[in-house]
């Protein structure tokens, strides 16, 4: 099936209408095997001559849709699942309720059907195209911490579009502005899943729900938040963990009114790894005149949050982390790997 007749399909299965979050199903069959993986993503799908989902590779606007796939290693393919688009205005947030969210049958299948206890949401970093993020990215991933964490783990990429090209660092400053704003969709679906007491009272309430931010995936969930705070949509507490990695934002982002400092409210602990040997934070510093998170740690650590933890990693990196100048240790440096997986076995 062509991915146009896909986006055909959409409108017709599962429609809700006259909401600021209108959903629509592509594809409503439960894939029992293992070696699927879900993404979503808010590039715009293309078409493809041999008739498989395919999305835009380099995309870096605001598109008010999120797409949520299956990628099957196996086959190497995209099962394309469902669209939610955003109907309000375009740099307002959701508040509504939702018609048949998507995260009923994630939680669904991913808790009751195959235990999963632990769901990590990825926010990629800078310099991803589609390709990257999905092509490579999930098989880094998958590689580096599946094995260690299937029994009960599950990660889940935001593909979100950003400039592939390093020379070009303030159009994906940019890119993470309008993403922010897409990245809303997900965000409300998810808190109005949480919300459904109907649901948890028929199914167990222990899997974790944790937040990791790559690099500049940090500048996407700050900008997030602070639109967030000036929409006065009140926070409300989603994630178990939020995991800074290579952050790319100001390192002030904790003070008040830079975005960072509400993350208690939706987060009940958060962590955030510097690395001061990270040459593209160098870099990122120069070209802000600030420098930034991830490189330095939040600039008032007396004044942190006690659920803010800030851990330096500079003296594990090691002479492997040296081709991706330092700054790709979360896929690449086997020491802070273990520690990671050690620290999460342990949240309570």
């Amino acid at each position: 099936m062509r991915c146009f007749v896909f986006i055909i399909i959409l409108f017709f299965v599962s429609k809700s209408g006259n909401a600021q979050i209108e959903t629509h199903w592509a594809d409503t069959t439960i894939h029992p095997e293992s070696e699927k993986a879900y993404f979503f993503t808010n590039r715009k799908p293309k078409k493809t001559d041999d008739g498989s989902v395919a999305f835009r590779n380099r995309w870096t606007r605001q598109t008010d849709n999120l797409y949520f796939c299956l990628f099957d290693y196996e086959g190497d393919s995209i099962l394309l699942k469902y669209q939610a688009t955003k109907t309000c205005e375009k740099h307002e947030f959701p508040t509504d309720a939702v018609e048949n969210n998507m995260f009923h049958r994630i939680f669904y299948d991913l808790t009751v059907r195959k235990g999963i206890k632990r769901i990590n949401f990825i926010v990629p970093g800078y310099a991803k195209t589609f390709k990257a993020q999905v092509y490579n990215y999930m098989y880094r991933l998958e590689e580096q911490y599946g094995d260690a964490l299937q029994e009960n783990t599950v990660f889940i990429t935001y593909a979100w579009g950003t400039q592939a090209m390093p020379e070009f660092y303030y159009k994906a400053k940019r890119s993470a502005n309008r993403a922010a704003n897409d990245f809303a969709i997900f965000q409300h679906l998810l808190e109005d899943f949480l919300a459904d007491s109907a649901f948890f009272a028929q199914y167990p309430d222990d899997v974790k729900i944790n937040l990791v931010c790559m690099s500049m995936g940090n500048q996407l969930l700050k900008r997030y938040m602070i639109k967030r705070e000036k929409q006065d949509i009140d926070f409300v507490p989603v994630y178990n963990w939020t995991v800074f990695i290579g952050s790319d934002a100001a390192y002030d982002s904790f003070d008040e009114g830079k975005g960072f400092d509400n993350l208690e409210l939706m987060s009940d602990s958060v962590l955030v790894l510097v690395n001061r040997k990270d040459g593209p934070l160098r870099m990122s510093r120069w070209m802000n005149a600030k420098t930034r998170l991830g490189i330095s740690g939040p600039r008032h650590l007396e004044t942190l949050p006690d659920n803010v933890v800030v851990w330096d990693i500079t003296s594990l990196i090691s002479w492997e982390d040296l081709p991706a100048m330092g700054h790709d240790y979360f896929l690449r440096n086997q020491e802070i790997r273990d520690s990671l997986i050690h620290m999460q076995s342990k949240l309570p």
